[in-house]
């Protein structure tokens, strides 16, 4: 009962000085506040609008050429993934599937998406 009167004791002090002032030291303990979520420019090398990571997708074609004779003697088609166009066309050039004794060339990207 003595806590409630001192709070009632100072807001009616906090109403008579001018106003609707929340009493500091006779008040309730508050909760802590939460931390706050980083922004984008509390983060090094984040620009200011953050989005939503996007997944890229890719189609690739590259010749398999026999290395013997150097004789292209096939295409090979892969797909692959990535965070960004670029990343997607590397993965799914890395994607091609290569015998012994032969090397990819002339690595096209047919489709993106």
């Amino acid at each position: 009962m003595k806590k409630l009167s001192s709070v009632l004791v100072a807001g009616a002090m906090a109403l008579a000085l001018g106003g609707l002032v929340t009493p500091t030291a006779s008040a309730a303990p508050t909760a802590p506040a939460a931390p706050a979520a980083p922004t984008a420019s509390a983060v090094p090398g984040a620009s200011a609008s953050v989005g939503i990571m996007r997944v890229w997708h890719a189609t690739v074609q590259c010749q398999i050429v026999r290395i013997s004779d150097n004789n292209a003697i096939r295409y090979d088609r892969a797909d692959g993934t990535g965070n960004t166009e670029k990343a997607a066309i590397d993965d799914a050039a890395r994607n091609i599937p290569v015998p012994a004794g032969h090397y990819k060339r002339h690595c096209d990207a047919k489709r993106t998406w």
